[in-house]
């Protein structure tokens, strides 16, 4: 019901490719590129399938032609990284990674945040920059899954394998979705009723998703939270 639901309002109706259970968001998300304005749209679909569309386009051409129009972070540069994915030594280079410089082009590039903008791991070291370059696109779960796991919310529709998820570049998931989300567990009290559930599910994402850029996100996940202020699924 509820993949139903975001199909028919969140959702443009063609798949790009029908290869892949995946959507593009409906409305545009402007870009800004040194050839000029562009828009994209957010990649949307179950977990499991996100997963693997994103291990497609390392090596899949016609996957990445259908999908030209993703949108996969905030900046022009966010795109589908190919080729062999980064391995060993990764920590060992953190520990004595130096900072450098942060470039402010780089900053600039960042669409729909007003400023001050917090650098980016990779703005500031080199070995942030070539890791993420290469790591293969996450699956977001739009809701966080932990948290919907706490709250025996992940059934049906929200399984943890075919939860609405979103398709980005790896940093963005694991250095902003997924940190800013999770320390809102603990928020979550035993016997709280679906309304209270839902009412701090509503504050936590409506800052998380506050970018104009980010309202695709925003309405798909009000669609979840409707399910959780329901009681459904339990």
């Amino acid at each position: 019901m509820i993949w139903n639901q975001i199909k028919t309002m969140n959702c443009l109706p063609q798949k790009p490719d029908d290869r892949f259970d995946a959507y593009l968001t409906k409305n545009p998300v402007p870009f800004t590129t040194p050839a000029g304005p562009d828009q994209r749209f957010w990649v949307i679909g179950p977990y499991e399938k996100l997963k693997e569309l994103a291990r497609s386009f390392r090596v899949d051409a016609t996957a990445r032609t259908s999908f030209e129009d993703g949108c996969f972070g905030r900046r022009h540069t966010d795109l589908p990284p190919t080729g062999e994915q980064p391995t060993g030594g990764f920590r060992k280079k953190i520990a004595v990674a130096v900072p450098r410089p942060v470039n402010p082009a780089l900053i600039a590039m960042r669409q729909g945040v007003n400023p001050p903008q917090t650098p980016r791991r990779s703005d500031l070291f080199d070995v942030f920059a070539d890791f993420y370059a290469r790591k293969t696109l996450e699956a977001h779960h739009i809701i966080e899954k932990s948290i919907l796991g706490d709250l025996k919310r992940n059934k049906g529709d929200l399984r943890d394998d075919v939860a609405p998820c979103v398709l980005v570049v790896a940093e963005l998931h694991q250095q902003i979705y997924t940190p800013e989300v999770s320390r809102f567990r603990a928020s979550f009290k035993p016997g709280m009723s679906s309304a209270a559930q839902a009412d701090l599910l509503t504050t936590i994402y409506k800052d998380l998703y506050a970018s104009p850029q980010m309202a695709d996100l925003l309405a798909i996940a009000n669609v979840i939270i409707g399910q959780v202020r329901l009681g459904l699924p339990n």
